[in-house]
């Protein structure tokens, strides 16, 4: 279990056993041996493509588990993301047998910074629960989710890209991250706009050819035999417009796809493995023991930009890369520890198997109910 540093003056209260009157389709629920009797925590990672909500006790069981849409303030605005927490913690709450109410604590793991922007906190509100939202920010929660330590580093590539050293278990430098138009190097819009420029330059004539040219005009519904060559530029202008930033990153597998075969994607990967080592560089030497914990799409899903990126860093320290799926371990991590629990590795290892069974159990689509 989680243990408990001391006894301390405002130690959440036991939670009451959860109503009768809460339901949910059936099979929906926890197993009855594992229902919550002690603190509920409500505990949510906001991530920009999904907002994940777990409902967990102090020992980091979790009872139930919800998705939901977008949580970026940034990309959908703080009325979305509001929805959105209504929605995930209200399947999290309805698959424990729980009601709003008996959530002793609450937090949430964001983008951006340790300040909400205004607003994200109403959707638990009208969903009832009463508890103060406590916010972290989502790389210390990336971090928190590959180890239990509290120093070491964590570095992520999604569409954006930014490395954040920790101490203390709290961030003490971030590099990078500073969005697509002045960094994110190695990101998936970094790796996708190359790839774009790279068939751009073929179809015109004054780069060199890449097989990468057929993939990303075979995605965009347009021939890929360059009979008509201005054609094929102008509609591939238009539709990488059409699709705008940062919503181009979805060609960055492209490059990984075509790296063992084509140069100009080989030396993109390359050139990505490069600026994100940098990246890490950047943050100073890295303690001891290193962690060194690595997420985002782009990084957990990309063997190959991981496999390079570790021979980069090793001459500098950081002799392994633990990948990890998401924030949402780390959030639970990060709720207890601001709970005032310990969290040894023992406890990390729990916490990871617990929530990997309750994914499981739960539904594979966002399910809550739409927020009035």
């Amino acid at each position: 279990m989680a243990d408990r540093q001391t006894a301390q003056a405002g130690q959440p209260s036991p939670a009451r056993t959860p109503s009768p009157t809460r339901t949910a389709s059936p099979g929906d629920h926890a197993p009855e041996d594992a229902r919550p009797d002690t603190t509920l925590f409500l505990t949510i990672d906001a991530g920009g493509t999904s907002t994940r909500a777990v409902v967990h006790d102090s020992d980091g069981r979790s009872f139930g588990y919800g998705v939901a849409g977008s949580g970026n303030p940034t990309a959908v605005g703080a009325n979305a993301v509001a929805d959105a927490m209504y929605s995930a913690a209200d399947e999290a709450l309805s698959q424990a047998g729980a009601e709003p109410v008996q959530v002793g604590f609450a937090l949430a793991a964001m983008a951006g910074s340790r300040t909400a922007a205004p607003g994200v906190e109403g959707g638990l509100a009208r969903l009832g629960v009463t508890a103060e939202l406590t916010i972290a920010g989502d790389l210390e929660a990336i971090f928190a989710s590959g180890t239990h330590q509290l120093d070491g580093a964590a570095l992520v590539s999604g569409t954006g890209a930014a490395a954040v050293a920790v101490r203390d278990g709290a961030v003490a430098r971030t590099v990078d991250g500073r969005g697509w138009l002045l960094g994110d190097v190695g990101s998936g819009f970094w790796i996708a706009r190359r790839v774009l420029r790279a068939v751009t330059a073929h179809i015109d004539g004054f780069g060199a050819p890449t097989s990468m040219t057929t993939a990303v005009l075979a995605g965009i519904g347009q021939p890929t035999d360059l009979t008509d060559r201005e054609a094929t530029a102008q509609a591939l202008v238009t539709a990488t417009y059409r699709i705008g930033a940062p919503g181009i990153a979805t060609f960055a597998p492209i490059a990984f796809a075509h790296s063992e075969t084509d140069d100009t994607a080989r030396r993109i990967v390359d050139e990505a493995a490069t600026g994100l080592a940098r990246t890490v560089i950047a943050l100073g030497a890295p303690p001891d023991p290193a962690a060194l914990v690595v997420g985002g799409s782009v990084l957990f899903h990309q063997q190959a930009l991981r496999d390079r990126l570790s021979a980069l860093l090793t001459e500098h320290g950081w002799t392994g890369l633990t990948p990890v799926a998401d924030g949402m371990t780390g959030a639970v991590v990060m709720s207890l520890r601001a709970a005032g629990y310990d969290v040894s590795a023992a406890s990390h290892r729990r916490i990871t198997a617990s929530l990997a069974a309750i994914r499981a159990h739960s539904r594979p689509t966002p399910a809550g109910r739409t927020s009035t």
